[in-house]
């Protein structure tokens, strides 16, 4: 079955809906859209945004319902046929004596329906509800761990209660990372398999079941996740004699499995883009780490993540969570490429450089990942200069060679090229992305910025049109408001850049800084009656 991820890139490139635009109908941020369609996050958690979703692309039912099982929900229900109407000559034919409407048979009937479903719902209530109670059940919005019973192989030993000490543990977690909305709960059953977990699972809606056995040389437990995409763990504490066993029982095992537990805990509110729950879970982990270093390393590289993507991202403390899971575990390739994104996204002096070595490291070990590549580009590209912009060239290139339909590509391709002033090949790059995304926004501005510093407004302006219609809060204001000058329409020129300025306040402080005060200037040229793009602040603008 094909993931979520997959099929909402096939329909958006299909609809030719942009991200921005999903976005906006389901009022969801940008990056939300861009997550789900990366795989970041494995599907929505409303299942009212997946129909908002296949609304929006125009999805037929069977496509509906399939996006629907892929995010884990179940298919809206198809009403039944409606009856043929019947015609003169297929009339039904009549009632029995006392059956018709208003007949004296029909109101005993009914009374016997009644008295069977009030007698039902007794024997209901007195037999088997006080039995379902003992089984847990997760609340709306809740976040449940069932804890099942183990399994002893060794059969005639000790009986120990190894799911409550196990549930007493993970308690204690939960209560001091104050996840109010998590809950641990025993199951009375054995749970003796993964298929039996996964039955439990469904029955009690539990995000996470944990499960195992135990005899006189071993205890070993399995977890078994509801989010997709996580890998099987375990966790195996040996014995050296049968008298060991308690010991392991009451103390060895359930620390081993607190720290995998809110691992796995955190990784499923991460999943569902719950990064406040996702911190305070992974926090409480580290509080006590693992003694192994590839667990802590897993452990930073995940909390590092939360950081990273976090509304607002805090790129200092994810940088410091990777580089402590690099120290412990210089081999792992994926902390380098996510440092490497941190440091380019965080943008301070010499954090291109940091990414660069990062993302080199990274492709020494994986050669064939057209991703890396592209980020490797952006960071030459945002050092700039004719040297770099060959680099970054040269890797977006590489990058297509590896996957030859990949618009982010060409799209910074593109950019490079309009550095390096060759008109003719940022062109047929633009082109080619909005080949493969008819609605991709920054293609549009990127055409509009590039014709305005060729001083070819009137070419220019219907692409800043689009992009503009596309996302009105975006660059593409800014570019327009070029455009608009260079044309003459002053008053346009700086209603653009007025709005331009006041979006970027609002969601980039840091670029504001930087950009605020050359178009506050070139506001005061314009109110002046004056065009304040002259060539040479054109060809200044072409490296920014």
């Amino acid at each position: 079955m094909r993931t979520f991820a997959e099929l909402l890139k096939e329909y958006t490139t299909r609809t030719g809906i942009s991200d921005a635009e999903l976005a906006r109908t389901l009022g969801v941020r940008r990056q939300t859209v861009f997550r789900w369609k990366e795989g970041l996050v494995a599907r929505p958690r409303d299942v009212e945004d997946v129909l908002r979703c296949a609304a929006r692309l125009r999805l037929t039912p069977q496509e509906r319902d399939e996006l629907l099982i892929a995010a884990g929900f179940p298919p809206e229900e198809t009403p039944p046929p409606t009856p043929p109407l019947r015609g003169v000559g297929s009339l039904p034919p009549p009632s029995p004596p006392g059956k018709g409407v208003g007949g004296i048979g029909s109101i005993i009937w009914l009374a016997v329906a009644v008295l069977l479903i009030a007698l039902a719902a007794i024997l209901y209530l007195a037999f088997f509800r006080g039995r379902n109670d003992r089984y847990p059940s997760a609340a709306q919005g809740e976040t449940l761990i069932v804890v099942g019973q183990f399994v002893n192989y060794a059969g005639g030993q000790q009986s120990y209660n190894v799911a409550g000490r196990v549930v007493e543990a993970l308690k204690r977690e939960v209560d001091a990372a104050r996840l109010a909305e998590t809950r641990v709960a025993a199951w009375p059953d054995p749970v003796g398999d993964e298929a039996a977990a996964r039955a439990v699972a469904g029955r009690s809606r539990a995000g996470l079941v944990i499960w195992g056995e135990y005899d006189s040389g071993r205890a070993l437990a399995h977890f078994t996740a509801a989010g997709a995409g996580l890998d099987e763990r375990r966790v195996e504490v040996l014995t050296a004699s049968p008298a060991e066993l308690s010991a392991t029982i009451n103390s060895a095992l359930p620390e081993e499995v607190r720290y995998l537990a809110l691992l796995t805990v955190g990784q499923l509110y991460i999943e569902r883009g719950d990064a406040s729950r996702a911190r305070a879970t992974l926090t409480q982990a580290l509080a006590r780490p693992p003694a192994d270093p590839a667990a802590q390393a897993t452990l930073y590289a995940t909390l590092g993540y939360v950081y990273h993507v976090g509304a607002p991202a805090d790129l200092d403390r994810a940088i410091d969570l990777y580089s402590q899971g690099v120290a412990l575990a210089p081999q792992t390739v994926s902390l380098l490429n996510n440092r490497g994104l941190a440091y380019l996204r965080r943008g301070q002096p010499g954090d291109a450089e940091r990414a660069i070595a990062d993302l080199t490291a990274y492709l020494t070990a994986l050669p064939d990942t057209a991703v890396a590549y592209v980020n490797r580009g952006a960071a030459y590209f945002q050092i700039g200069g004719a040297e770099n912009l060959a680099r970054a060239v040269d890797d977006f290139s590489q990058a297509l060679a590896l996957k030859p339909d990949a618009p982010e590509a060409y799209f910074n391709r593109g950019l490079a090229y309009t550095r390096l002033n060759e008109p003719e090949k940022w062109q047929a790059d633009f082109e080619r992305v909005l080949a493969l995304q008819p609605d991709h926004s920054g293609a549009y501005n990127a055409l509009c910025w590039a014709y305005a510093l060729d001083r070819r407004p009137e070419t220019a302006l219907p692409y800043c049109e689009r992009a503009v219609a596309l996302d009105p809060t975006g660059p593409g204001r800014d570019s327009r408001g070029i455009v608009y000058a260079e044309l003459g329409r002053y008053s346009d020129a700086i209603a653009d850049l007025e709005a331009y300025l006041s979006a970027l306040r609002q969601q980039d402080s840091r670029l504001y800084a930087q950009y605020a005060p050359k178009r506050e200037a070139w506001i005061v040229a314009l109110r002046a009656g004056r065009d304040p793009f002259d060539q040479d602040t054109l060809e200044g603008l072409r490296g920014e």
